[in-house]
């Protein structure tokens, strides 16, 4: 199935488009001269709604899509973080613009925020990258060059670089999802359904994701330097 949006090709059970994010049926195939009601995404704003009966276009797809991913804050700070300069949509543009935006919570929360926002797998590799840099340079240069430059100012690099990417990550994260989701399935209600269990917040995973964060860091001190784990 070709979307007459894009020309993308999709599988024949796929309900929306895989590039674009914009809605495909069966009519399509037949005919391509009907186009079935779009997503109207759950617990998104008004403005994120897509009216019945009208022709989609793929950047009020894409913003129905994230909204119902994202959740409340979508309208209120994602998508001006995301699409100041642009559209909404499902791809990062070529020069990146606005996709790289500071997230303050990526920098005062770190892997605690990733953790929030059910980003799980990007919260365990920024954790095992820190405490591998961490043990790299405290085998290099050794435990006294080391503390003298404070491991503190180390930590707070890291949390600067979250801050930086925080927005990036969560775009990623989001589109992902909503692609994989897309694909599994051509029902409407069940997309919205699965779109608001993967995405939205979680303080349980924030909670859990930060004692598995400290658990991780401390087994691996305990683990590769030994000598100077109570040390640290």
């Amino acid at each position: 199935m070709f979307c007459n949006n894009c020309n993308q090709e999709n599988s024949s059970e796929a309900g929306f488009c895989s590039k674009c994010g914009h809605q495909l049926s069966d009519v399509q195939v037949q005919a391509q001269t009907q186009t079935p009601p779009p997503l109207t995404a759950v617990n998104i704003s008004k403005d994120a709604q897509i009216p019945k009966n009208q022709l989609a276009s793929s950047s009020e797809s894409a913003d129905a899509l994230l909204a119902t991913f994202v959740g409340e804050k979508y309208d209120s700070f994602y998508r001006d973080k995301w699409f100041k300069d642009s559209e909404p949509r499902l791809e990062v543009n070529n020069d990146g613009s606005s996709i790289h935006s500071f997230n303050l919570a990526g920098l005062l929360l770190g892997t605690s925020w990733l953790c929030y926002r059910k980003m799980y797998l990007v919260a365990f590799f920024i954790v095992l990258g820190i405490n591998t840099v961490d043990l790299i340079l405290m085998h290099l240069l050794g435990m006294e060059v080391y503390s003298s430059i404070g491991q503190t100012s180390f930590f707070v690099a890291w949390a600067v670089l979250t801050g930086l990417l925080g927005n990036y990550f969560y775009f990623n994260h989001s589109v992902k999802n909503i692609k994989k989701v897309m694909s599994n399935t051509a029902d409407p209600a069940t997309v919205e359904q699965e779109l608001a269990a993967k995405g939205g917040t979680s303080w349980v995973g924030a909670i859990v994701g930060s004692i598995l964060s400290v658990l991780l860091s401390m087994g691996m001190s305990y683990l590769f330097a030994p000598d100077w784990f109570w040390l640290v």
